[in-house]
């Protein structure tokens, strides 16, 4: 197996910082998926059983590599998947806020598999390197099922989301009060956050908003949601990571969808055309 990119736009890298960064933020661990036209980052609940998806991302090649080249386990299974420290990779890449000429990923061999950056930074009228080796694990090809893309069709509201600055600074205080929240919609484009406990409930309501979809007559019986005059589409979900997404993935033209399965799933899609899509699963929360 063989793997070996190179990035030399600014932007690219930055943007590639600016992932790795908010990876780092849901998982200590992740599984970079590597093959010929997208590069993946996945990242698993943490908890025992099957796997449950919790962070799902792709890259295109086009967009961030000059150069790429991958040579996966055979001509069929033109794929590798490597698991790694999001926090190392992470800080390694931390080194791309300076001036860097050109950026390296290799899969190499060190006494065991690594992930190895090769940075080149502008120093005056010298250039320097700077090597990092992330120690990686080869995830065999009987275990790929496990890092399937997650595919959901039976969303019972899909709504555009508002402004994620002012969502992030709603969730941020409602933390405080509480570690559940839950997210509800209607089919005319009202999108609500709520927060309930002994001492207080506080909602936070943002209405006009453009729906994608609502499956009219089809939502379950109403028990967690308060608006019985009309159809409401609801789940409760862990606070921790909806604040999570809401700090971690602060992307430019970008746009923010948020799929409901009443009671049962909140998943949330951000999407930079042509650059970077990334979908977050929530489940719903036992309490």
């Amino acid at each position: 197996m063989k793997f070996r990119a190179l990035i030399t736009e600014t932007p690219a890298m930055r943007d590639f910082m600016n992932i790795t960064l908010s990876l780092s933020k849901f998982s200590k661990e992740c599984v970079m998926r590597i093959t010929s036209r997208r590069v993946y980052f996945i990242i698993s609940e943490e908890e025992s059983g099957p796997r449950r998806p919790l962070v799902w991302c792709e890259l295109p090649v086009n967009f961030y590599f000059k150069e790429y080249n991958v040579v996966g386990v055979n001509e069929q299974y033109n794929e590798i998947y490597l698991e790694f420290s999001t926090i190392l990779l992470a800080r390694s890449l931390s080194m791309l806020k300076q001036d860097v000429k050109t950026f390296k990923i290799k899969l190499t061999n060190k006494e065991s598999p690594c992930l190895t950056l090769e940075i080149e930074l502008v120093a005056g009228e010298t250039n320097r390197q700077v090597v990092h080796d992330i120690p990686v694990e080869v995830i065999s090809r009987k275990h790929w099922s496990d890092y399937e893309e997650p595919r959901f069709t039976d969303f019972h509201v899909t709504i555009h989301m508002p402004n994620l600055k002012a969502l992030k600074n709603i969730v941020e205080r409602m933390k405080i009060m509480s570690h559940s929240l839950t997210v509800s919609a209607t089919k005319i484009g009202r999108l609500t956050l709520k927060i309930s406990t002994n001492i207080v409930t506080l909602s936070a309501h943002f209405p006009d908003l453009s729906v994608e979809s609502f499956a009219v007559g089809q939502i379950p019986t109403l028990n967690n949601c308060d608006d019985e005059a009309e159809e409401v589409v609801c789940s409760t979900i862990d606070i921790k990571k909806m604040l999570m997404f809401l700090s971690g993935l602060q992307f430019n033209s970008c746009r923010t969808v948020c799929s409901i399965v009443h009671e049962k799933m909140v998943k949330l899609h951000l999407e930079q055309p042509g650059a970077l899509t990334i979908q977050i699963f929530l489940t719903e929360l036992s309490i």
